[in-house]
């Protein structure tokens, strides 16, 4: 019977190409699933192809060559799918190895076969089938444990979020490692205010329901997993004395969702700050509804100087269709706490949106105008697998979609092929596309509302 220490296993961090800098933010899901296998073999080989898409084929095969690589493992998330797919077509037709892969595109694509109407069944089944032609083993959920399984066995598909040995209880999340020295950690570049960044993550998953938001359906996604405040504190500690870091993004959805445990954190992150002599810089997304003035007041003494807020929309109707849970009036109020408490506001809103029209559209421009975000993010809904405006969509014409709510408004949406398509994220020339319409806005007048919106904000 074969063993771990028999497989030469080899990580692939594959490149975005869609963002304007690839080395900002590492993808820390593939980092732990690499550790995790780490802890119990040391044949365990990691590239980083992140920005380096000009000669990957060359690297790749260096890569499996001078590691004498037979297991590769890839991560993927929906806009980087149909890079990793190409890039696993190449490898199958000049190497003799086993192909993983895992990562939140392949959950999300799952979700949308167990959970959507039969027209997205169909599409799902035919996309994983095509992946399964040059993919030996898919990983659905979790992937530190199931890497184990997904080795030794010869199993198509090994779902984490149906076997309880391999999805990650709230322990186990906060017991996985993380080693960064998988990657060249210098040649990340991340600044909060001047201040050497870089990103971490401190809790796992959403429980809201918004419409648009994908893994709304998968538990890997919409299951809270929370680390302990010691062991963020510890990982906090270790960055800032081995390499420098006085800045931390924290890339949790929202860090307010457990009010005990964020005081908890923002107390320790104070207290640490003190013991050490030194003042660091941190941001985060947080939930506009649950800020409370004591929460900014005890961020801002913590070091946190900016927020990042979905607000979404300025209007209440776009708002509900969408399931935000948050209406115009909390959002505002949201706004008022953080000006008292001196706390900047990144405001990330989006458009094209089921009943979206002009009417809607100005509503979100007199909001912003009255609020006055000290920044502002405009992008056009991008429609991923997992989202409920993907899942609960139905095909009506060759390349076309439609979501239509219980009020009767329609959102239609281009029928993408993942496997081949990646333009339908935001480009890195910031030249938007909308791959969606309502039955008031084309998709032309979208990219106008949204260029509209942004030259105003900026006068702000």
């Amino acid at each position: 019977m074969k063993k771990l220490t028999d497989y030469n296993v080899g990580f692939i961090n594959p490149p975005s190409p869609f963002l304007t800098d690839q080395r900002v933010f590492m993808s820390l899901g593939i980092l732990r699933v690499a550790t995790s296998l780490k802890e119990h073999t040391n044949k365990v080989s990691f590239i980083d192809l992140s920005g380096r898409e000009d000669n990957q084929y060359e690297l790749i095969n260096n890569f499996i060559e001078d590691n004498s690589i037979n297991i590769l493992c890839f991560t993927a998330t929906t806009p980087q799918i149909s890079i990793v797919y190409d890039l696993c077509q190449y490898i199958k037709s000049n190497h003799n190895v086993k192909i993983i892969l895992g990562g939140p595109h392949i959950t999300l694509i799952n979700s949308s076969l167990e959970n959507s109407t039969d027209d997205i069944k169909n599409k799902s089944k035919e996309h994983i089938d095509r992946l399964l032609k040059y993919i030996d083993t898919i990983v659905i959920g979790d992937g530190e444990l199931s890497i184990f399984n997904a080795i030794l066995s010869d199993n198509q598909i090994i779902n984490s979020e149906l076997d309880d040995n391999l999805f990650l209880s709230n322990k186990k999340y906060n017991e996985i490692k993380l080693d960064r020295s998988f990657l060249d950690i210098d040649s990340y570049k991340y600044e909060i205010d001047g201040n050497k960044s870089i990103n971490i993550i401190s809790q796992m998953g959403c429980p809201f329901q918004c419409e648009f938001c994908s893994g709304r359906k998968s538990k890997s996604f919409n299951r809270i997993r929370f680390r302990s405040t010691d062991n963020i504190i510890k990982e906090i500690d270790f960055l800032y004395k081995n390499h420098n870091y006085t800045g931390f993004m924290f890339y949790d959805d929202e860090l307010n969702l457990n009010k005990h445990r964020f005081k908890e954190l923002l107390e320790k992150l104070i207290k640490y700050q003190k013991n050490n002599n030194v003042k660091f810089n941190f941001r985060g997304f947080t939930r506009s509804d649950l800020l409370t003035e004591k929460q900014a007041n005890l961020m801002l003494e913590a070091g946190f100087k900016w927020l990042l807020i979905g607000f979404e929309s300025g209007s209440n109707k776009i708002l509900k269709n969408m399931n935000k849970g948050c209406t115009v009036k909390q959002n505002t109020e949201c706004f008022r706490i953080a000006r008292k408490s001196g706390l900047k506001v990144k405001a990330l809103m989006s458009i094209g949106h089921p009943g979206e029209t002009m009417d809607t559209i100005n509503e979100s421009i007199k909001w912003l105008k009255k609020v006055k975000p000290d920044e502002t993010d405009i992008t056009i809904i991008s429609i991923y697998p997992g989202s409920n405006y993907f899942n609960k969509s139905i095909k009506i014409s060759e390349n076309l979609l439609k979501y239509e709510n219980q009020d009767g408004d329609k959102l239609y949406i281009r029928d993408i092929d993942f496997l081949k398509d990646a333009n339908f994220y935001k480009s890195k020339n910031d030249s938007y596309i909308s791959f969606v319409h309502t039955d008031n806005l084309s998709e032309n007048d979208i990219i106008k509302c949204r260029d509209k919106i942004e030259s105003i904000t900026q006068k702000f």
